[in-house]
């Protein structure tokens, strides 16, 4: 598994004729001068800004929606039964539904969005937001649910004996015993819309307006006569999200376990 990527780092030091003539053979010298040049040229620093922008408000728009819908389905009667079951299956349902079916329908909507909202529209990284956050229901409610049915309804029942109002309950009680839950779907939103590819494609055509995935698959023709540069390029887009990964993968593994929250 980690010689691919070690074998990468070997190549990002090496031009064209050290690549061809001995490419598992390590590079006459280690020159790091070489990444900023690329980075320079790749434009590395505009692509870093466009994806943590799409991401950051991705989390933002995703977790604040779901967590009032999770908490309805989760804590709220219905005056008609069974109908926060019909909701939540009906979210969960959505997980059958393959990405790739939703994309003309997706560039449609877009479409007729960008002309009442162009910030919305065709070729802004803010048309990504909508469909990234909707792609995230099924899963988030999953987990928001499942956290909340393990908080005792006692906890809460005590707090509105106590003068609590409902938002109070949500977000001085809930909310913080539901924590572990709402750090993992941080992280796993947050990556999962970094490294979308499929509704990037359609919705954005300008380079200054591309995210990561989208530009690694132009780094080909840009660096084409340049092997080199096409593999600095890519460990520099691929580093963030290893460290990332390494930082937060405790709470990962964390939110995984407490999902069904005991007290």
């Amino acid at each position: 598994m980690l010689f691919p990527f070690l074998w990468g780092v070997v190549l990002a030091f090496k031009n064209n004729h050290e690549i061809f003539s001995d490419p598992t053979g390590l590079p006459s010298q280690f020159d790091f001068s070489l990444f900023p040049e690329t980075f320079r040229q790749g434009r590395i620093l505009v692509l870093f800004k466009n994806s943590l922008i799409v991401s950051t408000l991705t989390v933002i728009v995703q977790l604040a929606v779901l967590f009032f819908s999770s908490f309805a389905i989760a804590r709220l009667h219905h005056k008609h039964k069974g109908m926060n079951d019909f909701f939540f299956y009906l979210f969960l349902a959505s997980m059958a539904i393959p990405p790739f079916v939703l994309i003309a329908q997706i560039y449609r909507l877009t479409l007729s969005i960008g002309e009442v909202a162009p910030l919305l529209g065709m070729n802004s990284i803010y048309s990504l937001i909508l469909p990234y956050s909707a792609g995230g229901i099924a899963f988030c409610t999953l987990m928001f649910v499942g956290a909340m049915k393990g908080v005792p309804s006692e906890i809460e029942d005590a707090a509105l004996i106590d003068g609590c109002r409902l938002p109070g309950v949500m977000f001085r009680i809930t909310l913080p015993l539901v924590m572990p839950i709402v750090a993992t779907l941080v992280i796993l939103s947050f990556l999962g819309a970094w490294n979308e590819f499929p509704f990037a494609s359609i919705l954005l055509h300008t380079p200054g307006n591309f995210t990561l995935p989208l530009a690694m698959s132009f780094f080909r023709d840009q660096f084409s006569k340049d092997y080199g540069a096409m593999m600095r390029a890519v460990l520099m887009i691929l580093a963030p999200q290893v460290i990332f990964y390494l930082i937060f993968q405790r709470r990962i593994i964390d939110g995984m376990a407490t999902s069904g929250l005991k007290i």
